[in-house]
């Protein structure tokens, strides 16, 4: 829990020491070094209140750290390493992937993304009825901006959820992917993995009991316990 604490201690840094319409602006960023790692923006459209604003500035700067930090690129290495070889090698999504590059790249592929969001009635079905807690995004062809879309109606969650989800979203901004379609073959592809591992990191008390759900891949469940 020291990630979410760190964080909330930023953020209430942040919003002493200027007004809340510039505390909604400020940079994004990681620390020492990670600093120079900025997220641009949250919630541009000025949809969200301001503590679901603040709520999704508080992971930014964690999702960073962790994906810079020397275990989260240890036990992706690792991860990797114990994964059946055979599936492996018989998954396209994992064809040529680098566990010592996958870090540098969705490091890269933070800096001067867009937290935006999605809303309306189609968000609000998918919120309801299924899994969409956010979508890649695209670049905008005016301006080479770079965002990602949280679904407006998923954004009250857990400080890790937010993480995995910043970290997934990215992941397919450094060119990984998946198969479409909730399977469990699915939870076990790059984007996922590596979203499940900063989760892992950003929660460690709750990490057990997610590892154990559906929703993990579910090889976690049969990795020693030191991965």
């Amino acid at each position: 829990m020291k990630w979410f604490a760190a964080a909330l201690a930023s953020m209430a840094a942040l919003a002493g020491a200027v007004p809340l319409a510039s505390a909604e602006l400020g940079p994004l960023c990681g620390t020492g070094r990670n600093a120079a790692i900025c997220f641009a923006s949250v919630d541009r459209s000025g949809k969200l209140s301001y503590e679901q604003r603040a709520q999704l500035a508080a992971a930014a700067p964690v999702a960073i750290d962790i994906v810079g930090s020397r275990r989260f690129a240890r036990e992706l290495a690792a991860f990797h390493a114990a994964m059946p070889k055979r599936w492996v090698e018989r998954n396209r999504y994992w064809r040529g992937f680098d566990p010592a590059e996958a870090p540098k790249t969705i490091r890269a592929a933070f800096a001067g993304l867009h937290i935006d969001t999605r809303g309306g009635a189609r968000a609000r079905r998918a919120a309801r009825f299924g899994d969409n807690l956010a979508y890649e995004g695209s670049t905008d062809p005016r301006t080479g901006e770079r965002f990602i879309l949280l679904n407006r109606y998923r954004v009250d969650r857990p400080l890790e959820g937010l993480v995995a989800t910043y970290v997934h979203e990215a992941a397919h901004k450094a060119g990984y992917s998946h198969r479409s379609g909730q399977t469990p073959d699915q939870k076990c592809e790059p984007p996922y993995v590596m979203a499940q591992l900063a989760r892992k990191l950003a929660d460690p008390e709750g990490w057990p009991s997610f590892a154990a759900s559906k929703n993990a891949c579910r090889f976690w469940r049969d990795m020693p316990d030191a991965l």
